[in-house]
């Protein structure tokens, strides 16, 4: 992936921009992940927190996770589009939805997540590493 990554919301209120390249990037098929999604995972990008700067007014919502981590989910108040998220696990990151990307293509799974938890009908490419929770 480039070095840069820009987003955003659908509607465009609010929008973000990393310049530093993303650290990892995978799909999660957690229950929480499904929910959030409305599908059977989602494919995410961990970006530096230290290099992540973001405009527009975010709702956020925070829950804890299985881990007993706090993870806060910010979403765009006005189009309802998850744009970031963050966990009290790891505070160096920020989590970005590979389809809020300016360029989605840029997106290069190394992993599968939780895949005990994954639906039959949400199929991933097998040959990405998978990974039945979150490895230690």
């Amino acid at each position: 992936m480039s070095a840069k990554v820009t987003g955003g919301c659908h509607c465009g209120e609010v929008r973000y921009e990393c310049t530093e390249a993303p650290l990892k990037a995978g799909h999660c098929q957690c229950e929480n992940c499904q929910k959030f999604s409305g599908t059977g995972h989602a494919s995410n990008v961990m970006l530096l927190k230290e290099a992540f700067s973001s405009t527009g007014e975010v709702s956020t919502y925070e829950y804890q996770a299985e881990s007993g981590n706090t993870m806060a989910r910010a979403f765009c108040p006005k189009c309802g589009t998850p744009v970031y998220g963050t966990s009290s696990g790891n505070e160096a990151v920020v989590m970005v939805r590979a389809g809020g990307m300016d360029d989605p293509t840029l997106f290069d799974p190394a992993f599968v997540l939780f895949t005990t938890k994954g639906q039959d009908w949400d199929t991933v490419d097998e040959n990405i590493p998978s990974f039945p929770g979150m490895p230690g």
